[in-house]
């Protein structure tokens, strides 16, 4: 099993923290359930479906000239991706 950082365990954090404000709740009062249910929200991502990789082709071609030479574009393509996927789920 991979080693848990410090970044991996913001994200598990913020992701946690987020589930806890969509379920209405404290996080603070729970940290452990919430990290647990971000740690395993985060699991499906390890084996993407079509759509994911849909959704990510589509980020990084939105623009065929534009290529990721940096992290600034990296964090710009996955918003992108996130913010498609998002888009597409809205009912």
């Amino acid at each position: 099993m991979p080693r848990r950082t410090a970044a991996s365990a913001n994200m598990i954090e913020r992701i946690g923290q987020a589930i806890a404000v969509a379920d209405g709740a404290d996080f603070q009062a729970d940290q452990v359930r919430y990290r647990r249910l971000a740690a395993a929200a985060l699991q499906p991502l390890l084996h993407p479906t079509e759509a994911m990789i849909d959704a990510a082709h589509e980020a990084v071609w939105f623009d065929a000239f534009w290529a990721i030479n940096s992290r600034a574009d990296f964090k710009k393509a996955v918003k992108a991706m996130i913010a498609f996927t998002l888009q597409q789920s809205d009912p």
